[in-house]
């Protein structure tokens, strides 16, 4: 879901943070936590894909993602209430890297219950969608960060279709596609966050990049997560050879 913080432009006169060097710089900082976080995660959902102990051991303890998704939800609420604590370090820090460990579980959990070549398959879809996505957030002429309403009812949608989709199987497909659809939307709406500018109504403030990198990096994975049970439904043939 996208972040709860983010920074509204300046009424009181010239902002540092308008200046657009400035403003790169941010989103260079940004993209490349970003990317070492996404890095981490896939060399150990690689590992625990591919090496047959960890994948069994995942599978036979999968209520390990539980404890690691109510972490992650706690963060998130640390984000909305207290943005204080990722400003400062070394706390910051810490929070980034229990973010991105419990990240790494619940992907895993997930993706050892398909083959390798469907989790490889939903990696490449993802890849390319996520730097189609990144082209139309720069590019794009319309404003997303000015749609919040919008995107709030999308995430109450995908929320309710979730709670559906775990009592009626028949709603299970619905939810995942729409899974996919919404954080597209959402992994637009955080980097129209992030670029900021004059075009962007909303943008996040010069301190927060570290969560504006654990929500976009949040976005990415839920994307995949999403992406791979799609694929796995389809493909509806469950590595088992174990």
């Amino acid at each position: 879901m996208p972040g709860c913080n983010m920074g509204r432009r300046s009424t009181l006169g010239y902002n540092v943070f308008e200046d657009p060097r400035v403003r790169r710089q941010f989103v260079t900082k940004v993209l490349f936590i970003v990317g070492i976080n996404l890095s981490f995660t896939s060399a150990a959902m690689a590992i625990c894909v591919t090496v047959v102990p960890i994948r069994r051991f995942l599978r036979q303890y999968w209520w390990i993602a539980l404890p690691a998704a109510l972490i992650i939800f706690a963060i998130h609420i640390m984000m909305c209430y207290c943005r204080y604590l990722f400003r400062q370090s070394p706390i910051k820090w810490i929070l980034l890297v229990i973010y991105v460990i419990c990240h790494a579980v619940l992907v895993s959990c997930l993706a050892v219950k398909f083959s390798p070549l469907i989790v490889l398959l939903a990696f490449g879809i993802c890849a390319v969608l996520v730097a189609f996505l990144c082209l139309f957030a720069k590019f794009a002429p319309c404003d997303f960060t000015s749609c919040y309403s919008f995107i709030f009812i999308i995430g109450i949608i995908l929320i309710c279709l979730g709670i559906a989709a775990f009592f009626f199987r028949q709603v299970y497909i619905a939810y995942i596609g729409f899974g996919v659809f919404a954080y597209s939307i959402f992994i637009v709406y955080d980097l129209q966050l992030v670029i900021g500018g004059k075009m962007h109504k909303r943008q996040y403030d010069e301190d927060d990049f570290i969560i504006a990198s654990m929500v976009l990096y949040h976005d990415v994975i839920h994307l995949f997560m999403y992406i791979l049970r799609l694929a796995g439904w389809i493909d509806d043939d469950d590595d088992d050879d174990d």
